[in-house]
């Protein structure tokens, strides 16, 4: 009887040690599942800006590759980047998508037009 007893306490003392080890298992994972729900959450609520507004941002605030700030286009930066290729004025821009940039005068004459000739479907992206 008292082997029967020994080997029930023995018993019953695994399964506490064991039913732990659950519990820190569950614990653990139940602390990484909401780790990857709050990242999701922070990610989703940035302020997403596009690539668009990342180029017009770039060529009109005051940066090595932009050309216009406040209004006033710099001609010689301007004439600057009509020399460069598109690849080379997209390196400089680090953007990934293909793009058309054209500035058009007054009377809607197009002054400077640069871009991916994939984007060319009007003539304007030459």
């Amino acid at each position: 009887m008292e082997s029967q007893l020994s080997w029930l306490l023995q018993y019953a003392v695994r399964m506490k040690k064991s039913k732990w080890k659950i519990d820190e298992i569950t614990l653990v994972l139940i602390v990484a599942v909401i780790a990857m729900v709050v990242s999701v959450y922070d990610k989703a609520n940035e302020p997403k800006i596009t690539e668009a507004e990342k180029i017009i941002g770039l060529v009109t605030d005051e940066h090595s590759i932009s050309f216009a700030n406040n209004g006033i286009i710099d001609e010689n930066k301007l004439r600057e980047i009509k020399d460069m290729s598109y690849n080379d004025f997209k390196k400089s821009l680090n953007v990934k998508n293909d793009f058309c940039i054209y500035i058009e005068d007054g009377d809607g004459n197009v002054i400077f037009a640069k871009g991916s000739l994939r984007l060319d479907r009007g003539g304007v992206c030459v």
